[in-house]
């Protein structure tokens, strides 16, 4: 009987605690687990999850909450809150410092610098004014394809240029949502341009990466226009927009996927694959988000692989490489619950196999999506490896 009065919360604030942390353990235990075991994109703790990877700030600020309380209990004798808290307080540390501790490791084996004070912060300076909603083509049924422009600040002589593809799993995304990759790129002299395609289910399977051939035709026909080298047109994009960069830049002649619109074919200088499959049979088949990944592949192709088995292969990158397929960087993080580490290793392995240059970054304990945050260690390193890659093929 004493043991169990001991044990029983005293006072207002005993209780508070007390009730506080029956509430918080199964929220905190539902984000660590989806923090340590990356999956189920589509459910709301995953999406809290991935939230506090990428911003990290956040889980900063909710470790200092919880050791505070912590501290509060011991004070106050709530043993309860005491028994819980603890815990779960080294969990929320671990959380934070492990993935930091990992990034700073693999950051130095790879000799490039990053900044720890940068990681906690999100601003995205933006001092270029983009030329918006310029018309790079217009369908058979009338609709217009849109893209923005990020002029480069030098116009003294010709300049390469990076047609940017926005990722959204073929089904949903927009021009103008990374615009602290414009700026980035546009700051080292680049002309950007980002490219607005269709998207299922109004669009049609070939549509999409005919959206971007077309707009690359643009760009090339526009070359005097905006001062741009005709022979330094690269191609990056995130998620789906890093496959559809490939699988554009790698099948670019193939008469199974022609340009949207009467254009010019354009040989792509290089390639940035922020992680996009490369391989759609096989990214269908194994996701950690395998629902998510199968519903949302299944309205961009119109079934699965056993219906369409033609339409996967087709649209997979991987199919087209060949010896004169462009150089291509790709950026992928081990703890991605979207694309599996696997694409990125054969993608690595089919390029080197045919000989063409591949630089292969596997990011440890990094989510999908990563560089939405700019000040992240994993932005800065995918800003520090995509710089060097574009500068050393658009001398």
């Amino acid at each position: 009987m004493k043991l169990s009065t001991s044990w029983r919360p005293r006072g207002l604030i005993e209780w508070f605690l007390t009730i506080m942390t029956f509430v918080a353990l199964p929220i905190i235990g539902m984000i660590s687990y989806y923090i340590l075991i990356p999956s189920d994109m589509n459910k709301l703790m995953s999406l809290l999850a991935w939230s506090t990877s990428s911003f990290p700030l956040l889980l900063l600020i909710i470790t200092l909450f919880f050791i505070v309380i912590t501290i509060l209990s011991v004070w106050k004798k709530a043993r309860i809150a005491q028994l819980i808290l603890v815990p779960l307080s080294l969990l929320l540390i671990f959380l934070t410092v492990q993935p930091i501790a990992s990034m700073l490791n693999y950051a130095k084996s790879q000799h490039t610098a990053v900044s720890l004070r940068s990681h906690f912060t999100y601003s995205q300076d933006l001092s270029t004014k983009p030329i918006e909603n310029v018309v790079y083509g217009k369908t058979m049924d009338g609709i217009e394809l849109k893209l923005d422009i990020w002029p480069a600040k030098d116009t003294s002589k010709l300049k390469p240029a990076v047609v940017l593809v926005h990722g959204g799993g073929w089904v949903s995304g927009d021009k103008g949502g990374a615009p602290h990759w414009n700026q980035w790129l546009n700051d080292l002299g680049y002309t950007v341009f980002d490219v607005q395609y269709r998207l299922s289910p109004l669009a049609e399977w070939k549509d999409e990466v005919g959206d971007i051939k077309s707009a690359l035709g643009w760009v090339l026909q526009n070359a005097d226009t905006y001062q741009i080298d005709p022979k330094r047109i690269n191609l990056m994009g995130e998620s789906a927009g890093g496959n559809l960069a490939m699988l554009a830049a790698y099948s670019m002649g193939d008469a199974m996927l022609p340009a949207s619109t009467h254009v010019p074919e354009v040989h792509v200088n290089a390639v940035v694959n922020m992680y996009g499959p490369a391989d759609m049979s096989l990214f269908y088949k194994n996701s950690r988000s395998i629902h998510y990944v199968q519903d949302v592949m299944k309205k961009y192709i119109g079934g699965s692989p056993s219906k369409f088995s033609d339409r996967y292969q087709i649209l997979s990158p991987i199919h087209y490489i060949e010896e004169h397929s462009p150089p291509t960087i790709t950026l992928l993080g081990t703890g991605d619950r979207i694309v599996p580490v696997e694409q990125g290793e054969v993608l690595d392995e089919k390029l080197k196999e045919k000989g063409v240059v591949s630089e292969f970054y596997l990011l440890p304990e990094v989510d999908h999506g990563f560089d939405v945050n700019p000040g992240t260690l994993s932005t800065q390193f995918a800003r520090e490896k995509v710089t060097a890659f574009l500068q050393r093929y658009n001398k």
